[in-house]
């Protein structure tokens, strides 16, 4: 059984979260909880749903687009994206207003824009403070015909922007990220597509953004895992969709955080966007009893277990450098490919720290076949607790699968 649940909106003590205590109870019943990772961008602990026990889903964009285009009055023609299906503005040149001396009027907030100025012409409104359908109502009510909505260096080079960072303490999260900017999905009647009190257009669908679209996207990818595979447990088939995540898209690029169109990092796309075919058949799972998961809560408490994520057999790493340096995690695997498989190991990380994984190579003779690896961190002298976070990988592979588990390395607690 599958529960999405779409609910954002920060972090809490495991005591106090109460989707944290439902789900690890539906996950000691063997039902998997995914959750949305919220959408409050690239801030610290920003992230919602962290529990080790659910599937925490960010949100990625789609490799298609709805383009509009606006052509300037010196010809250069700006891109960007529109849902508008009415009438339009006709091939006869209109103005142009943005009030850039105005903080009120340049976000278009409501009663900031002058219908003497407004009125016939397309009015450029800056993202942010209210919601971006309202903007352009403030502007329909003052007079205007048109209005392009200017991202700003928060908001991002995307239509939105769901990246987080400095997810749960000792876990990386988000575990992946889905298909969740501009999704078509369905839309009660009993509001307009807005949700604006003056729109009364009806609707069946409506295109949305964020979280809350891609956690569905998850869930149901979870759910035909189920069907192919009865006996795997909720651990296993989020295993199964992690370590068979992808971190380049589909022109071989790698992903890029919309928030300013830098390289993207397990921060913010945790193991990478699911991919729906591989994680079928992902050869080698990581399983969790609810033992460890128990484990985790208890340790959670004391102030001096910071890196209990050793004690979970988690498809993810995360090691946290301060006073102590070196780091000693064991990890599991259950072979679920073909009997009598061998996978090898690479390893990849920042040069500040050292790496080394014990055995260097897994055998397998049965399906359902268990076996145990270790791994050491080693920070190196000399790297400042201040430095950014850095990132790697442990991949097991062989010439049928590759089971890829990312590695995220801080130097400070970043409690600030």
């Amino acid at each position: 059984m599958f529960f999405p649940m779409s609910l954002g909106g920060g972090s809490a003590l495991y005591f106090r979260d109460t989707i944290a205590i439902g789900a690890f109870t539906a996950m000691e019943k063997g039902i998997l909880v995914s959750c949305s990772a919220g959408n409050s961008g690239s801030t610290k602990a920003s992230i919602a749903n962290v529990g080790p026990w659910i599937m925490t889903v960010g949100a990625g964009t789609l490799d298609r687009d709805f383009p509009a285009y606006a052509v300037l009055g010196n010809k250069i023609r700006q891109n960007g994206v529109s849902l508008y299906s009415g009438q339009g503005m006709g091939r006869k040149p209109v103005g142009l207003v943005y009030s850039k001396d105005n903080s009120s009027s340049i976000l278009c907030l409501t009663g900031s824009l002058d219908p003497a100025l407004v009125r016939g012409k397309v009015v450029v409104c800056d993202r942010g403070t209210n919601a971006r359908v309202e903007k352009g109502a403030v502007e329909l009510d003052a007079g205007g015909i048109g209005m392009i909505l200017a991202n700003t260096p928060v908001s991002g080079e995307e239509l939105v922007a769901d990246s987080h960072l400095l997810p749960a303490v000792a876990i990386l999260k988000p575990d992946v990220i889905g298909p969740g900017v501009s999704i078509l999905a369905a839309w009660s009647e009993a509001i307009g597509p807005t949700g604006l009190a003056k729109d009364t257009r009806k609707t069946m669908c409506n295109i949305m953004s964020g979280t809350s679209m891609s956690c569905p996207h998850i869930s149901g990818l979870a759910a035909l895992i189920r069907v192919a595979h009865l006996e795997w447990s909720p651990s296993a088939i989020k295993s199964a969709l992690m370590t068979t995540a992808y971190t380049q898209d589909n022109t071989h690029s790698s992903l890029r955080d919309a928030t300013d169109g830098s390289l993207a990092n397990p921060l913010a796309h945790g193991a990478g966007h699911v991919d729906p075919q591989k994680a079928l058949s992902p050869g080698l799972l990581y399983d969790i009893s609810t033992n460890p998961n128990i484990t985790c809560l208890r340790k959670f408490d004391d102030p001096g277990e910071v890196n209990y994520s050793g004690e979970v057999n988690y498809p993810s790493f995360m090691v946290l450098f301060g006073d102590k340096r070196v780091f000693r995690y064991t990890r599991e695997l259950t072979n679920v490919g073909p009997a009598r498989s061998t996978y090898r190991v690479t390893v990849n990380g920042p040069s500040s720290v050292a790496i080394s994984v014990r055995p260097r190579v897994l055998t397998f003779r049965t399906v359902g076949e268990k076996k145990r690896y270790s791994v050491t961190f080693v920070g190196k002298r000399g790297t400042s607790l201040m430095a950014k976070p850095e990132f790697g990988s442990i991949v097991w592979a062989n010439a049928r699968n590759q089971v890829k588990s990312p590695v995220s390395f801080s130097w400070t607690l970043l409690s600030d």
